[in-house]
């Protein structure tokens, strides 16, 4: 009878393998199909082994997606639009990817009853891409593109992710393509140049 289990792999390459592993079953099956049990008898290790590197599943996955999709992006092109432009293209390549879609929801789920992988969701993921909107807006304010006084930087970054996180989550069937990209982006520096310009 054939053996598709992984030999049993070093100690120190167990954290790498456990992540391989399960990405291969988050991009296929998804989160659903992502268990400690089966993990652990592909790679041909313990429970105890996987447990001294994660609390539980939901941990294991919101690492697989921070390695794949890090967060900082220093981009400076010199105009507050293209820079908000390149930031939401990846943010709208990410979510697209079907390791997004396919296991956001169950991490968001787990993260109700997790304080804290709720707290690694918002300083591990949510928050880095954030600070790079943040980098970008203060970029455009250092040029005298714009005026940096009073913006609400948490308020302008709801306005980028707010579009994309409805099309990801909710079974719509509107597209994360370039073109909403294109309108979002195009949408909060209006919002950010009518604000500026109303309170002159």
């Amino acid at each position: 009878m054939q053996n598709n289990r992984m030999g049993r792999p070093h100690v120190s390459g167990i954290t790498e393998t456990l992540l391989e592993a399960a990405e291969r079953i988050m991009m296929g099956e998804g989160y659903a199909a992502l268990t400690v049990d089966g993990l652990v008898n592909e790679i041909g290790t313990t429970r105890p082994t996987f447990y001294r590197r994660f609390p539980n599943i939901a941990h294991l996955a919101l690492e697989v997606i921070k390695t794949r999709f890090g967060g900082v992006n220093n981009v400076d092109t010199g105009s507050l639009y293209e820079d908000l432009l390149v930031l939401q293209r990846e943010e709208i390549a990410m979510y697209a990817s079907p390791l997004l879609r396919n296991n956001l929801p169950g991490i968001l789920d787990a993260a109700g009853a997790d304080e804290t992988l709720r707290d690694l969701c918002d300083s591990q993921f949510a928050s880095p891409r954030r600070s790079n909107v943040a980098r970008v807006i203060d970029a455009a304010v250092q040029r005298g593109e714009i005026d940096g006084a009073g913006i609400d930087i948490e308020y302008f970054c709801d306005m980028l992710v707010g579009p994309v996180l409805s099309r990801a989550l909710l079974p719509t069937g509107a597209p994360l393509d370039d073109q909403l990209a294109r309108l979002t982006t195009e949408s909060a520096v209006m919002w950010l140049n009518n604000r500026l310009h109303t309170e002159n």
